[in-house]
């Protein structure tokens, strides 16, 4: 048996040690089980504070093993240098991760982290007390003595393992991953310090109203004095902070129109608002944050990316009266759907037959307050595990800051000097849980809110097209703004208050997307595999048949440009980053395509040609022209013109609708294998 003398673990110390162990040991589960409960609001990343209290949870045990060890007459403390400085070292470790998380204002990380103290100081104390007992021992020969008075040689051998597996094992854990947490709370110290919040948080209801989150709203040249004045409210591609659109919102406030953008829950400095989100709930809480700025206005809708599907989302639940236009940027319903329908997959085309047998209700969707149900649908159903899962376990892990060196590369973002700033965001603990929050396990809650709002009108000529993805057109009402608004058509024609509503809307919209998306040259693609090549080639094809269906199904008033070329302000073709590598570019064409005004009048403006010297944006942007006539699925092929200064040409897109990939006349509601590469 052991035999203790005084300074063991039943001193004070030694209990107040235990005590500790249990508190960090509870503290360690509960969070993880709040980590992953749903039902609540959320303000923080739950797992931050989950590793603070497993490494608390090591060393409690840890300064319990070296005072059970030291003066016991049946064991022996190796190591007891190491064990000095090493728990020198979590001492340091303590205050450092207490002053960066206590700067940033997370009060409980820094609770938890300067709890470590005592732990850490008890290792060293009593460490250096067994060293120096150690040595008188040595001089009394004690030592050669202590494994006798053990119970048995199996019981020393035990001891002796004991004495030195542990020490390594657990200083190797604490060390290291003690180490990624001082790093991670320095930078976001660091972070926090050198860029301030740039908006304005607005306070959400959510939930039926009973909680409250932020959302972060940032606007450039918005000052509310001009009411009738419209204002473009940009909503980001999915994993983008509001940061990667400030280049194109100062754009459009240079050209004289105010801009915001409005940060989704979880991303930049808005809060992560209600987990489980709901989609239709992220839509309301975004109209309030316009309300509540406020932003009485009328509004264009820019939507990048996903941003495009939230925007049509909004367009259905949300106060889309006040919409004077929308704008898409390389928008596509879900990507899933449409990359496994260009491979024709057979599981695919299944799925697609339950979409089309579902049962959807939406009732009364005019109204903001609009409930829909659908049937739940799900594509690649392995695939969106697996992506979701990927998101949970960056999640998990982000506290300890190995992402630091993901999401890297951003050569030619606008404006330059906010890059640090825009990359710090992706840095913060929050970053993967917003991506995670919003992607909702399942890939398709966004899309299949939207998808709740299909009508028969829309349904019948998408079936017609044999395309197998379904959204609403923007309801009659999204024009009553747009008539009295200073908006032009895309016939040059100015609306007035006079105009007769159509059957159906005829708000503006304009669709842009990169070109270079659409090239099936695999060569310019940097493709060399001739599999990976003919799966490229589908996927350019459907890609640009979905932006023509756009076109052909939200707005009688649709427009659908390709942005190809280069100009000064991005000297290489035009790729899906455009959105930030040629802002103020894509500003003015934005501005010159919904008013009365020639780009030509913004004195930043660039050249659309490198070898011109004109400010015109119109050559590095065009419209698609009876593009779709052809079957080739060389996309790069297509007949293109450019815009002229004063319209669009869209004469061709009626005759688009008719020529799809596969399309017989016959009306079959069955998908077609994409075209033959």
């Amino acid at each position: 048996m052991w035999y203790f003398r005084k300074h063991t673990v039943y001193s004070v110390p030694g209990l107040f040690l235990v005590a500790m162990a249990i508190m960090y040991g509870i503290g360690f589960l509960a969070y993880i089980g709040v980590a992953v409960k749903r039902g609540r609001i959320v303000h923080h990343d739950d797992f931050t504070f989950m590793w603070i209290n497993l490494i608390g949870f090591i060393l409690t045990l840890q300064a319990l093993f070296v005072i059970s060890a030291y003066r016991a007459t049946s064991r022996y403390l190796y190591w007891t240098v190491p064990w000095m400085v090493y728990g020198a070292l979590m001492v340091v470790f303590s205050l450092c991760i207490t002053g960066g998380y206590g700067s940033i204002g997370s009060a409980p990380g820094a609770a938890w982290a300067i709890l470590w103290v005592f732990p850490s100081a008890a290792i060293s104390v009593y460490s250096w007390k067994a060293r120096r007992g150690y040595t008188v021992d040595r001089i009394m020969g004690i030592p050669e003595y202590r494994p006798r008075l053990a119970e048995s040689r199996g019981m020393t051998l035990f001891y002796v393992a004991l004495d030195n597996a542990f020490p390594w094992a657990s200083w190797l854990v604490c060390l290291f991953f003690g180490l990624l947490l001082v790093i991670q709370a320095l930078c976001l110290a660091a972070d926090h310090s050198k860029y301030k919040m740039p908006g304005t948080l607005v306070p959400i209801q959510t939930n039926n109203g009973e909680n409250w989150y932020d959302l972060h709203v940032w606007c450039q040249g918005y000052d509310g004095s001009d009411q009738s004045k419209p204002v473009f409210v940009m909503l980001t591609e999915f994993g983008m902070p509001s940061t990667a659109m400030e280049g194109l919102a100062q754009g459009v406030a240079a050209n004289g129109y105010a801009a915001c953008v409005i940060d989704r829950p979880g991303y930049g400095w808005s809060d992560p608002g209600y987990w489980n989100q709901n989609p239709l709930d992220v839509v309301k809480s975004i109209n309030q944050a316009l309300t509540k700025y406020p932003i009485t206005n009328p509004v264009i809708l820019v939507g990048w990316g996903e941003g495009g599907v939230w925007a049509q989302l909004y367009m259905q639940a949300a106060d889309y009266t006040q919409v004077v236009g929308v704008v898409m940027l390389d928008t596509f319903p879900n990507h899933e759907i449409l990359q496994t329908f260009a491979l024709n997959k057979t599981t695919t085309l299944q799925n697609l037959r339950q979409f089309r047998s579902a049962q959807v209700s939406n009732s009364s969707s005019s109204s903001s307050d609009s409930t829909t149900s659908t049937t739940e649908v799900h594509f690649d159903k392995s695939l969106e595990s697996a992506i979701s899962r990927g998101y949970s376990n960056w999640r998990a892990v982000s506290p300890l800051a190995l992402h630091r060196t993901r999401n890297g590369d951003w050569s030619g973002f606008k404006p330059a000097d906010s890059l640090g700033m825009h990359v710090s965001l992706f840095r913060n603990n929050r970053y993967y849980q917003a991506k995670y929050f919003e992607y909702g396990g399942t890939g398709a809650t966004l899309y299949q809110a939207l998808l709740g709002y299909t009508t028969a009108g829309t349904d019948s000529i998408l079936t017609y097209h044999h395309w197998p993805l379904r959204w609403p057109a923007f309801l009659q009402q999204s024009g009553d703004a747009f008539s009295s608004s200073s908006l032009r058509r895309r016939d040059d024609t100015t609306v007035t208050s006079t105009t007769q509503a159509s059957a159906n809307a005829e708000i503006p919209v304009v669709i842009i997307a990169s070109g270079k998306q659409f090239n099936s040259d695999c060569s310019a693609q940097g493709i060399t595999d001739s599999e990976d090549c003919t799966m490229w080639q589908a996927f350019a094809w459907f890609y640009y048949r979905q932006q023509v269906e756009y076109q052909q199904t939200l707005s009688q008033n649709a427009a659908f440009l390709m942005c190809t070329g280069t100009v000064d302000e991005d000297n290489q073709d035009c790729d899906t980053d455009f959105v930030w590598r040629r802002p103020s570019w894509l500003a003015s064409a934005l501005v010159s395509q919904f008013f009365d005004q020639n780009s030509q009048s913004n004195s930043t403006s660039t050249s659309a040609e490198p070898s011109s010297s004109s400010t015109s944006t119109d050559s590095a942007i065009s419209s698609v022209s009876a593009a779709v006539s052809s079957t080739s699925s060389d996309a790069s092929t297509t007949n293109s013109a450019p815009i002229s200064s004063t319209g669009l040409d869209s004469s061709s897109a009626d005759s688009a609708a008719s020529t799809s990939p596969g399309s017989s006349g016959s009306g079959s509601s069955e998908p077609t294998p994409a075209p033959s590469a």
